[in-house]
Order: structure tokens, then C-alpha cells, then sequence
């Protein structure tokens, strides 16, 4: 790779990375701890993450688990999972919390659908602003005299490439959780 695309890149998987993260929260109906371990759980007088207070696993394909390891953070930690307004139910079992995941019902699929493709958008922002960014870095300093206009053009070529292979990347990514939603 081109050393000039080492910090687009770098920004651009941040980006990426956080795409992924954000669509793996999307529930598509089988139980998966991705789903509920970035949930924010008021802990300790601070806000920590749900994989910061217990153990999160899935035991069965209909069914989360959490082992909270300090049982004061238990009801702030049901309190969290509710809010998080992603239609689970927890019930209380001593340390343990247990998520029985309901089928999706063909509204809510649409309504996590409309999301995906919100959440799709957002990184299509975000990426085409880190291109905005660099070209202009870049036309200041072509215009200060630090390159001429053929090293622009060239460096505003390969950012370009390496942009529509991200982009591609992440519709990539859209289209297999579109997919993983819609199957029944």
C-alpha cells in the first residue's frame, strides 16, 4: 500500500470497525452475546460496559446468560438491559440473568432493516468526510508548492481505490445482516 494511505486507512477501518460493531448489536433473532455486551451498565458510580460486570454466554440458540461477578450491579444491570429498548425480557436468578431471545416479528425485522440501512449510511458518511478531509489537506499543501498538481491528482486516484473497496466493504457487510434478518 501506498505510504501516503497509511492514516486514510487507518481512520477508515476505525470507521469500519466501528460499523461492525454497531450492525453485530442488531438482533436477528438467535442468541449472540455481541448483542447485549456494549450494553452501558451504571457500575461502581461510573458507566462500564455489560462485559466489564459478568460474563455474558449463550447457552442454548434462544437463550442469553449473564453471570453478574458482584451481585450489588445486578439490578442496574436488568434495569440496562431494558432500557436498552431491544424487546428482552431478563429474569433474575441470583447472580444469574437469564434473556430468552422471542422471535422476530415482521415488524420488528423491518424496524431493525430501516437501522442496518441507517447505521450503512452513517459509515458511507463518515468515510466520504475522511476523503474530504485528506483531499483537502492535500490541495493545501499542492497549493503551497510541497507537490504539483500530478502528485494531487495521483494521490486523490488511489484514495479513491482505496475508498470504493471500503465502501464495497461495507455493503458487503449490509447485505449478509440484511439477509441474517430476513431468514425466519
Amino acid at each position: 500500500m501506498d505510504p501516503i494511505l497509511t492514516d486514510p486507512n487507518a481512520k477508515i477501518d476505525a470507521v469500519l470497525h466501528h460499523f461492525k460493531v454497531e450492525i453485530a448489536g442488531i438482533r436477528a433473532g438467535r442468541a449472540n452475546p455481541s448483542l447485549i455486551e456494549n450494553i452501558p451498565v451504571l457500575a461502581y458510580g461510573s458507566k462500564m460496559k455489560l462485559s466489564e460486570v459478568g460474563n455474558i454466554s449463550a447457552p442454548q440458540p434462544t437463550l442469553l446468560t449473564v453471570q453478574v461477578w458482584d451481585v450489588s450491579v445486578l439490578d442496574n444491570v436488568i434495569k440496562a438491559i431494558q432500557e436498552a429498548n431491544l424487546g428482552l425480557n431478563p429474569s433474575n436468578e441470583g447472580t444469574l440473568i437469564r434473556l430468552p431471545i422471542p422471535p422476530l416479528t415482521s415488524e420488528r425485522r423491518e424496524e431493525f432493516i430501516k437501522l442496518l440501512h441507517k447505521k450503512i449510511e452513517e459509515a458511507h458518511v463518515s468515510i466520504r468526510q475522511i476523503r474530504q478531509d485528506f483531499r483537502n489537506a492535500w490541495k493545501k499543501e499542492s497549493d503551497e508548492g510541497q507537490f504539483g498538481e500530478d502528485e494531487f491528482f495521483r494521490r486523490e486516484k488511489i484514495l479513491q481505490e482505496l475508498i470504493d473497496k471500503k465502501i464495497a466493504e461495507i455493503e458487503q457487510l449490509g447485505k449478509a445482516k440484511e439477509e441474517e434478518l430476513t431468514q425466519i
